[in-house]
């Protein structure tokens, strides 16, 4: 049990980043931290994920240690993501992607019936947990789950291994070979397969825009993204485009008003065209770090295969095929600074990357930035000890985005996704999307919405709640659920 003078320290920590950055929404900084210092569920919140929807491990682990120092059967417990809102700082609700650590200060627990958020034993704010989709439910005759074909109704990681293998090829981050490798070693998936059937991604497609039928009454659009390992030589006989190929195509053509995200190497400007033919919609060339040194030392294999400025040249080039806004490289907020030969101060780091940002956001590219988790079988933290970056790197990173995207007048990041909170609240795993939707979007202008439910509800425009979001084992409480009580839609 942590001191009181401990306590005390977290919590200034919080309430000191609140007074240093007043003009960045309270939100997001808690939402940082988590991401950066992982949390923690108690026996009581992790009892109260049933019907929740579970964590799919779908293409790294995202969690602070290794999945055998899981002994509670967590990895399938656990929801993919989290809602923190009100508590003390009277929080609008925001997502945040599981992050396990047993030594974190942030410990998710139930308390009289509501699942809440503690720092050090002191309730912050009030959590809930996303429900789970009806499809979720459904097997194969093989007994693979669909969701583990299609997480959340958007992901589908076709290749679930890479062939960058060893610290001279793969990127140093990543801990996708050992997540496969974990996942199989544990039992408790029910695919262990590194490949996934056409066949079964394109049924599973087939099954999500049956479920937004069933909830809409009308077959809404739905957004899609194709992910993988890079194939360096050939997998199953193809070529890296022939084989992603194959599920864009499985995808676009088994159902009405898809939008298709793949997610591979930076392709030419040839590549694309023949891509987009294919029914390939949007592209994600990874770039994971800016800085032309840096590129060469996090990402040894992209380096030699393709190099930096030709890396940027073909993201660029993509813009004029498949338009704006339809090219999104991930890069993995807080890299820069890794350890040894990150950048040395933060003042160097943030510029480098705006930099980046402003040559990518002028020319219609929309960057995206993966918040850094630090896996421990990643070759960077297995090599090095890397502390976690300050949460003030972020805030002033993300901050500049959001400029950047004001001036150059992007579109808030509402995206055609099948679950509404990802649809309206944001991505899970960065607070990119965080900046502008707090601080643009009229539906978190509300004065009093600030649960899942009737955020929602606000956005999507509806008459009456749904129920988005678990609040506890037995919510009655006035703040902590909204699931009986409608607010007023204009």
């Amino acid at each position: 049990m942590p001191s009181s003078e401990q306590s005390r320290s977290h919590v200034t920590v919080v309430e000191g980043l609140y007074k240093s950055f007043p003009d960045t929404p309270r939100e997001v900084i808690l939402k940082v931290e988590l991401l950066s210092h992982g949390h923690w569920f108690t026996d009581a919140a992790l009892a109260a994920t049933k019907g929740s929807l579970v964590k799919s491990y779908r293409l790294f682990s995202y969690d602070l240690v290794s999945m055998d120092a899981l002994k509670r059967g967590e990895s399938r417990q656990v929801p993919e993501w989290f809602y923190i809102f009100q508590g003390i700082y009277d929080l609008r609700a925001v997502a945040i992607q599981t992050t396990m650590d047993p030594g974190s200060p942030y410990i998710i627990d139930l308390i009289d019936g509501r699942l809440v958020l503690t720092l050090d034993g002191q309730i912050i704010s009030n959590v809930a947990y996303p429900v789970e989709p009806q499809y979720y439910a459904k097997k194969f005759p093989d007994s693979v789950s669909y969701h583990e074909i299609c997480a959340f109704g958007s992901f589908f990681t076709v290749f679930r291994q890479c062939q960058y293998w060893g610290p001279k090829e793969e990127c140093r981050f990543c801990d996708i070979n050992q997540n496969a490798r974990q996942m199989k070693q544990s039992r408790e998936f029910t695919l262990s397969a590194p490949v996934k059937r056409v066949d079964y991604v394109k049924e599973a497609g087939i099954e999500v825009s049956r479920n937004i039928l069933m909830k809409e009454g009308y077959q809404a659009p739905v957004s899609f993204i194709i992910t993988g390992g890079t194939i360096t030589n050939v997998l199953r006989g193809l070529e890296e485009n022939d084989f992603y190929a194959e599920y864009v195509r499985a995808l676009k053509d088994s159902g009405p008003r898809r939008h298709i995200s793949l997610q591979t190497n930076a392709k030419t400007r040839d590549e694309i065209k023949w891509l987009h033919a294919q029914g390939m919609d949007g592209h994600h060339a990874n770039m994971e770090v800016w800085d032309e040194r840096l590129f060469e030392w996090i990402n040894p294999g992209k380096a030699r295969r393709i190099g930096h400025a030709e890396w940027i040249k073909r993201m660029l080039d993509s813009v004029d095929i498949l338009g704006e806004g339809n090219v999104r490289p991930n890069f993995v907020g807080g890299i820069e600074m890794a350890k040894p030969y990150g950048f040395a101060t933060m003042d160097e780091a943030i510029a480098s990357t705006t930099q980046g940002l402003d040559i990518m956001m002028r020319n219609g590219v929309d960057p995206r930035f993966n918040q850094w988790r630090r896996e421990p079988h990643s070759n960077i933290v297995q090599e090095h000890e890397q502390p976690p970056i300050p949460t003030e790197f972020y805030i002033r990173l993300m901050g500049n985005r959001y400029d950047l995207w004001k001036k150059y007048g992007l579109r808030l990041p509402v995206k055609a996704e099948f679950i509404e909170t990802r649809r309206y609240l944001g991505v899970a795993h960065g607070v990119y999307d965080d900046f502008p939707m707090l601080l643009e979007a009229p539906w978190y202008r509300h004065p009093t919405a600030r649960t899942p439910d009737e955020l929602v509800q606000l956005a999507a425009g509806w008459k009456e709640p749904r129920k988005v979001a678990i609040y506890g084992a037995a919510p009655s409480s006035a703040d902590v659920t909204a699931s009986s009580r409608p607010v007023a839609v204009a």
